[in-house]
């Protein structure tokens, strides 16, 4: 028996997605014409959604738990309608939103294999927009007697967003090289597989359905960015690579900290865990998410290990790193620079807890200080020039933050407010 069943979408929609495809993704028919060079073993790619079967059909967490699974968007009560088309159109656009982000340096990928990757992730992505406008679109009961069509408003609004309009930040920041399309696929698509994992006991049935066949091609993306940020990361160790491991360091540096907003506030979440619709708060999901994205980095930097040390086991690699990173120290010709690391949580943060939001922490979770006190907005804008990447310092994204940096010290009122 399939894993899942298939729908197309109502006509209209399904016309609207493909033709906003050949606008923003053309490059989908040079995937399909070579799609079993690079993929033989995987089924082609086609558009449409995917069903998948409910574990249980009740609700699993909650308030309500132990109830059957809501099959109709009008069944859900109270305030449950709206945040749950919210999460639905935050999804769609987080596909949308990357097909636009990777497109920008498509051409830019160090070889055919990376470039058919980063094809077959927009692909995906494509369909898993394609999903989210089946959860919206199948189910008539989302437009309620006396109320406007959610469903055909949210779908509309999607389709007409660019970057700078998305839902979530992390996908209005336009990629400038190939390291932008590596290491958003290594830790924000990571972010998407906490997301769609904590999605799959959601107490709307379509969208509880929508997630496993989701997370199954959400791998692919993870596998690819983490392969080929070892890859890239070997190649700079060796020194034949395009990129250096300060330009990994730094690429990193700007995208972890958008990663780990994505799951909202810490302290937040508990609603949506009352509503059914995840299994976890903001806060336990954002430090498992943040603890996996360090085991990745150290599986990479032992790879760089055995590259400067050949010969060296993988487990004594791993001692190599975690002595050099502990201590600061030189350890077998490794040294600190040589290695790449994780910035802490508190880093470079404008969503979030009050105490982390526009403080001035450095990559390791240090404030940084004048006489005693946070230094002020401008010279933590100084200090972040050092440690992002030029050309992300010139995106419309950090343009915001370093305003509302800059306006978050109101020095008109005569104080900082939360610093």
């Amino acid at each position: 028996m399939a894993a899942y069943d298939t729908e197309t979408i109502d006509s209209r929609y399904h016309d609207a997605l493909v033709a906003w495809q050949k606008k923003n993704f053309p490059e989908l028919t040079f995937l399909e014409e070579n799609w079993t060079k690079f993929y033989a073993n995987q089924t082609p790619f086609q558009l449409y959604a995917k069903i998948g079967k409910l574990s249980n059909n009740n609700i699993v967490f909650g308030r309500m738990a132990g109830q059957p699974r809501f099959e109709k968007a009008s069944e859900m009560v109270g305030n449950m309608f709206y945040s749950a088309r919210d999460i639905i159109r935050a999804q769609a656009s987080t596909e949308l939103g990357s097909i636009q982000q990777h497109r920008l340096t498509l051409e830019e990928a160090p070889n055919d294999q990376m470039k058919m990757a980063v094809l077959r992730i927009m692909a995906e992505e494509l369909r898993h927009a394609y999903q989210m406008f089946w959860v919206l679109s199948h189910d008539h009961s989302w437009k309620k007697p006396g109320h406007p069509d959610i469903a055909e408003e949210t779908m509309d609004e999607l389709l007409s967003m660019e970057l700078g309009n998305h839902v979530l930040d992390a996908f209005n920041i336009p990629f400038s090289n190939f390291l932008d399309n590596v290491v958003f696929a290594t830790v924000i698509d990571l972010v998407g597989k906490y997301q769609l994992e904590m999605q799959k006991v959601f107490s709307y049935a379509p969208m509880a359905r929508s997630m496993g066949p989701m997370l199954s091609e959400e791998g692919f993306h993870i596998g690819s960015g983490r392969g080929f940020v070892r890859e890239l990361a070997v190649a700079a160790t060796s020194g034949s690579g395009r990129y250096s491991i300060n330009d990994i360091q730094r690429t990193l540096n700007a995208w972890i900290p958008r990663g780990l907003e994505m799951f909202g506030n810490e302290r937040g979440g508990e609603t949506a865990v009352a509503f059914g619709f995840k299994d976890r708060n903001n806060g336990t999901a954002q430090s498992e998410y943040y603890n996996e994205v360090r085991e990745v980095i150290e599986l990479v930097n032992v790879a760089i290990v055995q590259t400067k040390v050949p010969g060296i086991s993988a487990p004594d690699a791993r001692t190599v790193v975690r002595e050099v990173q502990d201590t600061g120290e030189r350890v077998q010709g490794v040294h600190s620079e040589d290695l790449l690391f994780v910035p802490d949580m508190k880093f470079y943060r404008k969503r979030g807890a009050e105490e982390v939001v526009f403080m001035p922490y450095d990559v390791f979770g240090t404030m940084l200080t004048e006489d005693s006190k946070p230094i002020s907005g401008e010279k933590y804008l100084e200090y972040l020039k050092g440690v992002l990447p030029e050309y992300f310092l010139k995106t419309s994204e950090f343009t915001k933050y370093r305003d509302a940096l800059l306006g978050y010290e109101r020095p008109e009122a005569g104080r900082s407010y939360g610093w």
